[in-house]
């Protein structure tokens, strides 16, 4: 795995203007990079999702007392603790509300006691609030009063529809670089059921604290990641050891989930990640507190009754799938409840 993840500029495509030529090398160098080291920055992303909607959305670095000035994020977990846990997560279907310190347990394992476990040993260092699809009549959101938070959910949902259309486009590229029919994708993850996440993680003891997040993958199709410049994230080597993604100014952090994996009998990589304490940067005190870290995490998954199976040409050597067909919204709601616990 290389140091420097690729970066994929996707101006010309998003905005359809590249030429035909231009779509085959792109493409060719998008599954390259999905199925070996499934982590990647993209820039252009702008033409589809404009930056001061992210910066609206996105956390900023000075944390001020006078919350009207602060950003949509950073009002969020701001407000008094018992407003933020009038909202809490109720239901892993829903897979909606706030999710206080430690409720959440990133892990490898698949199994709740275990999973549990773990959370007892060392819960993850981060507070998270979900938002779905709000014209989803099945499962209401969360949402903070106006009064709390003007035009918060506005905000929100703005943000959530233009993910999933730079979502959509995404997986157009990867039909055309597994060289299948352009919808074949894009026709069974059109129901916008993804998750916008907002994170925050408070500044810990740089002595004696773990990671913020524990090694984990993705359960989804595709998680497109905003963060801020704190840092910390690092993914997996292929030796076992972990390499940092750097934040770069400008881009977005896109990578592939278990349900893409299992999808293609694991040509595409859904790679194991975490969060880590950043370095102490000149000046600080290396004994100290860390850095604030914020970040935006918008989860992609396909429609809830969309059946994931091995896509036709993509069997292995014997000509058999590793897995067995599932309903994508039974997949992701087993896994997230076994992380969560509800």
């Amino acid at each position: 795995m290389p140091s420097a993840l690729n970066t994929f500029d996707l101006s010309a495509f998003l905005a359809e203007t590249s030429s035909v030529e231009e779509q085959t090398q792109l493409a060719k160098a998008f599954v390259e990079a999905a199925s070996t080291v499934g982590f990647f920055y993209v820039t252009g992303w702008q033409s589809v999702i404009p930056q001061e909607l992210v910066d609206e959305v996105f956390v900023q670095r000075a944390i001020l007392i006078d919350t009207s000035h602060l950003r949509q994020n950073e009002r969020f977990f701001n407000l008094p603790l018992e407003k933020k846990d009038a909202l809490a997560y109720t239901s892993s279907k829903a897979n909606r509300g706030y999710l206080a310190f430690g409720r959440e347990q990133a892990s490898l394992s698949k199994h709740a006691d275990q999973i549990e476990a773990e959370r007892e040993a060392n819960k993850d260092q981060k507070e998270t609030f979900e938002i779905g699809n709000d014209s989803d009549p099945q499962y209401p959101e969360h949402w903070p009063a106006e009064d709390d938070l003007p035009g918060f959910r506005e905000t929100m949902n703005r943000f959530h529809r233009l993910c999933d259309r730079l979502h959509l486009r995404l997986m157009s590229l990867l039909a055309l670089s597994l060289s299948l029919p352009a919808d074949f994708f894009t026709s069974r993850i059109d129901g916008r059921n993804h998750c916008l996440r907002l994170l925050h993680y408070p500044p810990v003891p740089r002595q004696g604290s773990q990671n913020r997040i524990g090694s984990h993958t993705d359960f989804g199709t595709t998680t497109l990641l905003w963060q801020d410049e704190t840092g910390g994230l690092e993914i997996e080597a292929p030796d076992g050891s972990y390499v940092p993604v750097t934040p770069k100014e400008g881009t977005l952090i896109v990578n592939f989930g278990d349900v893409l994996a299992r999808w293609s009998n694991d040509k595409l990589k859904s790679t194991v990640h975490r969060a880590v304490l950043p370095p102490p940067q000149e000046g600080e005190d290396e004994n100290g507190m860390t850095r604030t870290r914020r970040s935006v995490a918008y989860f992609c998954n396909p429609n809830p009754d969309a059946v994931i199976e091995c896509i036709p040409g993509l069997e292995g050597p014997d000509g058999k799938a590793k897995y067995e067909p599932v309903l994508a919204g039974e997949f992701y709601a087993k896994m997230l409840e076994a992380e969560i616990g509800v």
